[in-house]
C-alpha cells in the first residue's frame, strides 16, 4: 500500500500528462484511443494528436488509481484491480473519514472532491488534478475550483507530517513576500502558503492577532508583518 507522501510524488511525475477518459496511466497508442473512443464516444470528440501517443494517459480519479495500481511508480504499467475500480463520486462514498472543504486539513494528499470529479490537495493552497482534455493533468489553486468534500483515500495510507523544528528562526516565520501586494490573501498565494480564511484565523492566533475577523486593519496589520518576515508560523 502506498501512502499519502508517495501519492502527491507520482501527481507530480503526471504533471503535463494528457486526459483520456477511462484511462488509469496507461502508454497511450492508436488501439487504446479508438477502444476508449468506441466505449466513451461523448468524451472522445477530438482527433488524436502524435503528441499525446506514448504518453501516460488520466482521467481525474485514474491518476489517482494510477499511482495505486503502479506502486507509485510513474515508470510502472498500473495492473487493474477492480475492488478498487471506482469513479470519482464512488471514491468518495468509499471513503471513511471526510469532511467539508471548509474543514480541509492541511495534509498533502489528502483528496478533494466535487460532484463527478476529484483531485488531490498538496498542500499550501494547491491542488493536482487531471482536469479535463483540454487541460491534461495540471497544478492549479484550490481556490480556482468549487471544491465542496474533502477525504482520506481508502486506499492508500496516511503517515503524519514531519513537524518543523520550532526553535529556527527560519522555521518560526514565513519568508517575506515582496511590497507590492496589498491583500493578505495575495500576499499568502505569493509565497504558496493556504490564504484561506480558516487557515488565515490560524495564523492570526499564531500572531496575537485576537478575534480574527478578517477586517481591513487584522488583514493589515498580518501584511505588514509578513513583508518584514515577522508574521509566524502556526
Amino acid at each position: 500500500m502506498i501512502n499519502n507522501k508517495q501519492l502527491v510524488k507520482y501527481c507530480f511525475a503526471a504533471l503535463g500528462s494528457p486526459y483520456w477518459y477511462g484511462c488509469f496511466g496507461q502508454k497511450s497508442n492508436k488501439t487504446l484511443y479508438y477502444n476508449k473512443r468506441k466505449q466513451y464516444p461523448q468524451q472522445y470528440e477530438w482527433n488524436l494528436q502524435k503528441t499525446q501517443l506514448n504518453r501516460r494517459v488520466f482521467d481525474c480519479v485514474g491518476l489517482i488509481k494510477g499511482a495505486i495500481w503502479s506502486n507509485a511508480d510513474f515508470n510502472k504499467a498500473p495492473k487493474y484491480k477492480a475492488s478498487e475500480d471506482v469513479s470519482a463520486n464512488g471514491m468518495l462514498s468509499r471513503c471513511k473519514t471526510k469532511g467539508k472543504i471548509k474543514n480541509l486539513p492541511e495534509i498533502a494528499g489528502v483528496l478533494v472532491f466535487k460532484n463527478g470529479h476529484v483531485g488531490v490537495y498538496i498542500g499550501d493552497g494547491y491542488v493536482i488534478e487531471a482536469k479535463g482534455h483540454n487541460y491534461g493533468v495540471i497544478k492549479s489553486k484550490l481556490s480556482a475550483t468549487s471544491w465542496t468534500d474533502w477525504a482520506y483515500c481508502p486506499f492508500i495510507q496516511y503517515i503524519s507530517k514531519e513537524k518543523p523544528k520550532e526553535n529556527t528562526t527560519k522555521n518560526k516565520y514565513y519568508p517575506k513576500c515582496a511590497t507590492k501586494y496589498n491583500s493578505i490573501v495575495d500576499a499568502l498565494d505569493s509565497i504558496h502558503v493556504n490564504s484561506r480564511y480558516s487557515y488565515r484565523k490560524k495564523i492570526a492566533v499564531a500572531n496575537g492577532i485576537k478575534n480574527y475577523r478578517g477586517s481591513n486593519q487584522q488583514n493589515i496589520d498580518m501584511l505588514n508583518m509578513l513583508k518584514a518576515g515577522k508574521l509566524k508560523r502556526p
